[in-house]
């Protein structure tokens, strides 16, 4: 059996694992991608599967970092069930339908732009009615009930204690003689949170896939997280300010309302009047309302005792737009809580526009903030901040009290770990790299169990308790010359074999290449007219495919590249750029000087025309769509490449050249077989690309393969 980390690998969104034993895949989690930029272009490319071909999904929770690819899933092909409880069905209702719509408002504000530049239109992720479609495949699960998904799966839900109906996940997968125990912890929650009840703990793992978002930090105790919540609401009200509180829609803005509420009741702050500004979060709580049975006592008794903490007279629920536009001309007094919780999208970015500039005003940061966001930002105290184009100066207060995070911290995480009498093997998940990497040295050092963090979209071979990686059995013996700078990628049936980002995408300011950095395509681009000429019915007699193509068309040839191939394409990151005004996702070329030093190249090609930027998950579906037939007939397309047939590598390989780029791409037309090299420089491309096209048709490194 195969597990692959599609998501939460590195970083904290995108939860996606995937298992294949037997002729079964299932998905755990099939989650959207946040945070930086790189990131979250994987939400817009293919899955590294056929979704067709998945035959169920385990969702552990409703957080959109692991449910919010869900519709996209289905629109996709995905038929089969969706296991979850359910209240977390009911929230994904909610929470599905609110995604798509932000996409579909943003797509719309996008695509009015490039209507007006002549350019390519977006198309959303997904739309609600997909969001609507998916629901009809939910199936409902309660805690603690076994059941029998195929004759080789069994599955279980325990209460995970992260967010109401939140689960750790229990599967049985038996191959041959042989069943393996899976535990996926989803989101851990600490004990004696507010609402949820306690995560449960468990004994027996053969194979356990553990969160990390907290590894290396410890919060606040319920205590101490009160009693500073009462100071941050003091302080500002007796300033005369507006109190700002970013808040995950779901389960943060419910920790927060039964909090302030204990504090009201308790006398340690004034009654206050709180608006919640989201009306994700008025819906979200609504559902909270509906399933009051699976409260903790506590908060049962708050209800049973009239005082419950979503409802009351200080307690008011905005839902238009209008609404929300009139708390902007409050100056002070009140306590808005507002999505997102990251402050990088929704409503609380026009309180924040509205309220950073006054020094009687605080925003308080309540969960936790990802690398690149908003409220990440405001964290490591910025002075100012662009809020919708505008430069804002930061004079309010930030506070941030980590103890509300609906995460388990690394005590917490520990304590549910000690609690194992048998581990086989442990993978650590869902944290940035210094926390998976952190909290993975330290359950080696307590539990003294093997203990493994995988990279994104690396794939393990098991047997019994033993995990093998993929990447390291074979392709171990691949390596990249000491100069070289660039991006590596082999894909087979559309599932990522090996991935490798190597030096910098910008020396001058230490930006790393990452799997997503685009790169100048150089002399290949003319790959891409040549295309295009054979979708126009010209390919005979093309050596100058891009003259060829202007004098045909008589129009600009990137002009008809884009109408002809990237469009139809889809290829949304392949791009025509100058090089004096690269975004930061494409890479700045570097050639050798005279004296043989590095120089950054930008105004090295003559000319004013762009140039064709490309990364690897473009050219893999690039690759894909000629092996299919999609953007050609087949017989095209074999002639189209005859020229470019590499008979000792037995592949075909295009290959472009530019002052600061090396890049070769292709493979086979059968099964079919993704081979991608993309360099920023000059040396060793061809290097990698012959190693990695050798090991991708299973043969052994050898002669100027190996680089003897």
């Amino acid at each position: 059996m195969r597990i692959q980390f599609l998501g939460a690998a590195g970083c904290t969104s995108g939860s996606c694992y995937l298992l294949a034993f037997g002729d079964k895949q299932v998905l755990v989690d099939c989650g959207l991608f946040q945070g930086p930029e790189e990131l979250k272009q994987r939400n817009y490319g293919d899955f590294p599967f056929v979704p067709g071909e998945i035959d169920g999904v385990i969702l552990t929770h409703a957080h959109i970092d692991h449910s919010g690819l869900l519709p996209k899933l289905t629109r996709l092909g995905f038929r089969g069930p969706i296991y979850a409880t359910g209240v977390t069905a009911d929230l994904c209702e909610i929470m599905l339908a609110d995604s798509a719509h932000i996409q579909e408002m943003e797509v719309e504000r996008k695509n009015r732009k490039l209507r007006r530049r002549g350019q390519p239109l977006l198309t959303p992720i997904y739309t609600v009615a997909d969001a609507e479609r998916t629901m009809e495949q939910f199936a409902r699960m309660v805690y603690d009930e076994e059941i029998e998904v195929f004759p080789d799966l069994r599955v279980r839900f325990r209460d995970a204690g992260h967010i109401l109906g939140a689960a750790i996940v229990e599967l049985w997968i038996t191959e041959g003689e042989e069943t393996t125990k899976f535990v996926f912890s989803g989101d851990l929650g600490n004990l004696d949170q507010p609402i949820v009840q306690d995560p449960t703990f468990l004994t027996e793992a053969d194979v356990l896939v553990i969160e990390s978002t907290y590894g290396t930090r410890l919060h606040e105790n319920r205590e101490e997280r009160l009693k500073r919540l009462a100071e941050v609401v003091n302080r500002t009200m007796e300033r005369g300010g507006n109190l700002l509180i970013p808040a995950f829609a779901l389960g943060r803005t419910q920790d927060i309302l039964h909090s302030l509420r204990v504090l009201q009741d308790q006398g340690q702050t004034p009654p206050l009047t709180i608006y919640i500004d989201s009306p994700l979060a008025s819906k979200a709580t609504a559902v909270f309302r509906r399933h009051s049975q699976v409260f903790d006592y506590e908060t049962r008794e708050m209800i049973r005792e009239q005082r419950s903490p979503f409802q009351g007279p200080g307690v008011h629920y905005t839902e238009s737009v209008e609404e929300s536009k009139r708390l902007n001309s409050i100056s002070g007094g009140v306590v808005i809580i507002s999505a997102s919780g990251m402050a990088d999208a929704g409503r609380i970015k026009h309180h924040l526009k509205h309220n950073l500039w006054r020094r009687e005003a605080a925003v308080l940061l309540v969960g936790y903030q990802a690398e690149g966001t908003l409220g990440r930002r405001l964290q490591d105290g910025a002075q100012r901040v662009r809020i919708h184009g505008e430069e804002v100066q930061v004079a309010a207060e930030i506070e941030t009290i980590s103890g509300f995070s609906a995460h388990a911290d690394q005590a917490g995480l520990l304590r549910w770990l000690r609690r194992f009498r048998h581990i086989g093997q442990v993978f650590v998940t869902h944290g940035e790299k210094e926390s998976s990497e952190g909290f993975a040295e330290l359950i080696r050092g307590e539990l003294e169990v093997p203990v493994l963090v995988p990279q994104l979209d690396e794939s393990f071979e098991l047997k019994g308790t033993t995990a093998l990686s993929t990447w390291d059995t074979h392709y171990r013996g691949f390596s990249v010359e000491d100069d070289f700078s660039g991006v590596c990628q082999v894909t087979k049936k559309a599932k990522v074999q090996f991935r490798g980002a190597f030096g910098y995408a910008h020396r001058r300011f230490k930006i790393p290449n990452n799997p997503y950095t685009a790169f100048n395509l150089g002399s290949a681009r003319q790959f891409f007219a040549q295309v295009a000429l054979a979708r126009l019915g010209q390919l005979e007699g093309a050596e100058e495919p891009e003259r060829r193509l202007a004098a045909i068309t008589g129009e600009k040839a990137w002009e008809v590249v884009e109408r002809e191939v990237l469009l139809p394409g889809k290829l949304g990151r392949t791009s025509y750029l100058y090089l004096d005004q690269l975004p930061a996702w494409a890479a700045t070329g570097y050639t050798i000087s005279p004296a043989g030093r590095p120089v950054e190249n930008i105004y090295a090609l003559p000319g004013d025309e762009p140039q064709l930027f490309a990364g690897a998950p473009d050219l893999v579906r690039f690759w894909q769509l000629l092996a299919q037939g999609q953007l050609l007939p087949a017989e095209t397309v074999e002639r189209l490449l005859a020229p470019y047939w590499d008979a000792r590598l037995r592949v075909y390989k295009i290959e472009g050249r530019a002052p600061g780029a090396h890049v070769l791409f292709g493979g086979t037309l059968e099964e079919p077989m993704e081979v991608v090299v993309l360099s920023n420089g000059e040396q060793g491309a061809l290097h990698a690309f012959e190693q990695l096209a050798a090991l991708g048709k299973g043969g052994e490194l050898s002669g100027s393969a190996s680089g003897q």
